[in-house]
């Protein structure tokens, strides 16, 4: 499961990426209803579902060894200010939104800001606490902790379904190739 969250988080931090690389180049106009959605997605499901869930393997690891505790710190504190930092990227597109092409540079910052953080922290997790999990939690940890963040539902859809809707929605405002929505100019 935390696999398939990294990879439904990692999909929307491309598309993001995509967009505002695009918006920058003056080859898309902004959608504001599809740039909101993808910070939607990230506050909600990592922010609100996945740290409070990782939580538990971070502490069940603490109870096993110290190898990793460096890195448990890192990312404990990480997902501290992940609110914060979220509702910063959410705050300059408010601003971006107000301001117009002129606002697009506190966006920008706070979006590439945002990612490049990101991106860090899933590598922590993926290289040096997932690994460590494997080895030294034992069926019954897993057991528990998969029944925790089974009960949120899949990161694609979540447990009422709020995912796939917003999914559906990103994927139908998005531009092609990223999404359903209408390709950029002067693409065929």
């Amino acid at each position: 499961m935390i696999r398939e969250e990294h990879r439904a988080l990692a999909a929307v931090l491309q598309c993001l990426t995509h967009l505002i690389d695009e918006i920058e180049a003056g080859r898309l106009e902004p959608d504001f209803k599809l740039l909101a959605s993808l910070i939607e997605y990230i506050s909600e499901m990592p922010d609100k579902i996945h740290h409070p869930k990782e939580d538990q393997i971070f502490a069940r690891l603490r109870q096993y060894t110290s190898e990793v505790d460096a890195h448990l710190d890192q990312l404990e504190a990480e997902h501290a200010v992940a609110t914060k930092a979220t509702a910063s990227m959410d705050r300059a597109l408010v601003h971006y939104v107000q301001a117009g092409a002129e606002g697009f540079g506190v966006f920008r910052d706070a979006v590439r800001a945002y990612i490049a953080d990101e991106w860090v922290h899933l590598g922590k997790e993926e290289r040096y606490i997932l690994p460590a999990a494997r080895r030294l939690l034992s069926a019954e940890d897993w057991r528990v902790i998969n029944q925790d963040f089974a009960r949120n539902g899949d990161p694609w859809k979540g447990e009422h379904n709020q995912y796939a809707e917003l999914f559906k929605r990103i994927a139908n405002l998005a531009p092609a190739p990223l999404g359903l929505g209408t390709a950029p100019a002067g693409d065929a």
